[in-house]
């Protein structure tokens, strides 16, 4: 509860000064843990610690699942696929190269601490695209799209990628072809155990609230984790969550399966769901988790050369990784100002850095645990606190350099799309997502076809008969109400005009073209011939003409001539119906 508290006022601290929660919620526990040794937190159990960052991880590839958008993937698939690919892979050998000099690690924990290094940060990188998006850079491109959908499967690669090393790290004296297939069963069970649960979660006539259906995802969700977890399936529960998010969304969409859903495509399903867990993870569990991670560093045990090391990994590891994202854009019809901004886009990093942080050490802890104070328990344990040094140090830099130079530099960078062909600012990249919540792509802000038409059941035809028939019934009762409140503003014009002392004969005219007006449009609404949005105007520049004509009657005074106003640049727009 202190590290919660704590680190939600710290990451609300730093968030007003520009930049991301997350660095001043690892800030404040960073310095809950070495104030008075962690006095404040020492009765946190170490268990609690494991588990509650396990639930972490499994929200954060739940909320990609659910936020990726396929069909945008599919346009921008390609790029996006040599995005996510080449430079974090670079970045996971380089570093890891770096790590065995500096650190003196085997070569496999190093590499572990590599794709651990490697993800970018979900979180900051889909509010940072979606700001570019709400300012119409780069949309004509899809660059914002190709970001984030390279971002959801970015993570995948690391957290395989690790869990591979590690286990041959820490388990490699044991029968060394198990430890090397580990990693590739743990990502193959985590999938079949995801589409599973999406199978199970897709019964919708089961799960026939918004409120259960919420809990039955992140309870599928939460249950793979912990199942995996149990039987040292690291990466087989968190790749689960994803493959959960992903396929009940499309499950959802297209009202499968079968008997068991109700017949009809719903995108409101994801989008409620991924609001309460994106709720879930901004408000609970990312300050618990960065507090966490925070709080692990405890500078009276480091080594005083461990953070010097630590930088320069990560500060060649951005050496290395932005050029290569520079030139892997080469081929996409990019111009190298919107390269240099893909670069800048692939550095922000926070959260797998903070999930995987301490997971080395808990691997390390439980390959030694009959043996802890061996030599190389020792020796091993001294590696995992490095690389949780280096993880830590990693979300501050990259996590703050990143957010800053995109958002310094995406207008400078990126060509602003036209108001007239660019789609709704506010259209949504992710499920749910508005101007005033982050969050990530059921609108897809790209696709300016329609879809292909798709043949209808009987159930959806009459579904669709059922809702137009009620639309049809609205727009009766929106005309009636609007034809109420003109003909309410011309009754009020035409007894003005009607006075005796603006003249009887000019008044009359005025009085009589607006009575004919009224007419004509109260018998097109009776015979339910609804007015067309060009005839409604018309209507409107009608009556600010008659009303001008009115004001030119009234400076004049009675018995003047009088000459109808042009409707051009008349009244203000408020006036009108």
């Amino acid at each position: 509860m202190v590290i919660w508290l704590l680190a939600s006022a710290g990451g609300w601290l730093v968030e007003r000064v520009g930049l991301p929660g997350p660095l001043g919620m690892i800030l404040t526990g960073i310095a809950v843990g070495n104030i008075h040794n962690g006095h404040l937190v020492k009765g946190l159990p170490a268990s609690w610690s494991k588990e509650l960052r396990a639930i972490a991880l499994a929200i954060i590839f739940l909320r990609s699942g659910l936020e990726l958008d396929l069909h945008i993937f599919k346009k921008v698939g390609w790029v996006a696929t040599r995005l996510l690919l080449v430079p974090g892979i670079l970045e996971a050998c380089f570093d890891g190269g770096l790590a065995i000099a500096l650190f003196g690690m085997p070569a496999t924990f190093a590499f572990a601490l590599g794709f651990i290094l490697k993800a970018v940060g979900p979180a900051l990188v889909i509010q940072c695209m979606f700001d570019v998006q709400q300012k119409r850079l780069g949309t004509a491109k899809s660059i914002p799209a190709t970001v984030v959908a390279a971002a959801s499967f970015d993570d995948m690669i690391a957290i395989t990628g690790y869990t591979i090393f590690i286990d041959i790290a820490v388990k490699g004296e044991g029968n060394q072809v198990w430890a090397i297939m580990h990693g590739p069963v743990s990502v193959v069970l985590g999938i079949l155990a995801g589409l599973i649960a999406a199978y199970l979660c897709a019964f919708t006539k089961l799960w026939n609230n918004r409120l259960k259906r919420t809990a039955v995802v992140l309870l599928s969700a939460l249950f793979m984790k912990f199942i995996f977890d149990k039987y040292n399936f690291t990466s087989g529960g968190a790749l689960g969550s994803l493959t959960l998010g992903l396929c009940v969304k499309e499950l959802w969409a297209r009202g499968q399966p079968g008997i068991f859903a109700i017949p009809e495509t719903n995108h409101e399903y994801t989008r409620n769901v991924e609001k309460h867990v994106r709720w879930l993870w901004r408000f609970i569990m990312m300050p618990v988790l960065f507090g966490l991670i925070g709080n692990a560093l405890r500078f009276n045990t480091l080594q005083h050369s461990s953070i010097s090391k630590a930088c320069a990994i990560i500060f060649a590891g951005l050496a290395v990784r932005m050029p290569a994202t520079f030139l892997v854009m080469f081929g996409g019809g990019f111009t190298w100002k919107e390269r240099l901004f893909f670069s800048f886009a692939w550095t922000p990093k926070a959260t797998v850095q903070a999930a995987l942080a301490l997971s080395p050490l808990d691997a390390v802890i439980a390959a030694f645990k009959s043996a802890p104070k061996s030599a190389q328990a020792l020796r091993y344990t001294q590696y995992a606190n490095e690389t949780l040094t280096t993880a830590i140090f990693c979300i501050l830099i990259d996590g703050s350099i990143g957010t800053l130079l995109i958002r310094a530099f995406a207008p400078a960078l990126l060509q602003r799309e036209p108001e007239d062909n660019a789609e709704a600012p506010d259209a949504p990249m992710v499920p749910g997502l508005h101007p005033s919540s982050p969050r990530p792509m059921v609108h897809d802000p790209l696709d300016r076809q329609e879809n292909e038409p798709q043949p209808l059941t009987a159930a959806e035809l009459a579904r669709q008969q059922e809702l137009m028939q009620h639309k049809e019934q609205e727009f009766a009762m929106a005309n009636e109400a609007m034809l109420a409140e003109f003909m309410e503003q011309i009754d009020q014009i035409a007894d003005v005009v009607g006075q005796k002392e603006l003249g009887q004969r000019d008044s009359s005219n005025c009085a009589g073209k607006l009575r004919l007006a009224v007419d004509g449009l109260r018998d097109r609404i009776a015979e339910h011939d609804y007015l067309k949005a060009e005839e409604v105007e018309g209507a409107n520049d009608f009556l600010r003409a008659t009303r001008q004509e009115h004001e030119t009657l009234r400076r004049r005074g009675p018995g003047q001539q009088t000459s109808a106003a042009s409707p051009s640049g008349i009244g203000n727009s408020s006036e009108a119906v």
